[in-house]
């Protein structure tokens, strides 16, 4: 397995927050997606995405809800 590079560039927060969304809309990591960006300039062509979909994990717990009602039908609580 070939050893990866670890590259660092600054910009700007907007230009941040404009990537970010983009990998949201994608699905993809945000290494995923600039490396497909940097390879396809390279390249002269369209970016290649990567997309790995992550199952959701169940909920370990059920949670009710509903009314506390005393001996006369008055709500005590609710739960």
């Amino acid at each position: 397995m070939p050893k990866n590079k670890v590259i660092h560039a600054r910009i700007d927060d907007g230009i941040h927050d404009r990537l970010l969304e983009k990998c949201n809309e994608l699905g993809c990591s945000f290494t995923d997606y600039i490396q497909s960006i940097i390879t396809a300039s390279l390249e002269d062509e369209e970016p290649q995405v990567k997309v790995t979909l992550v199952e959701k994990e169940k909920p370990t717990a059920v949670i009710a809800h509903g009314k506390l009602l005393d001996d006369y039908g008055n709500v005590i609580g609710t739960f």
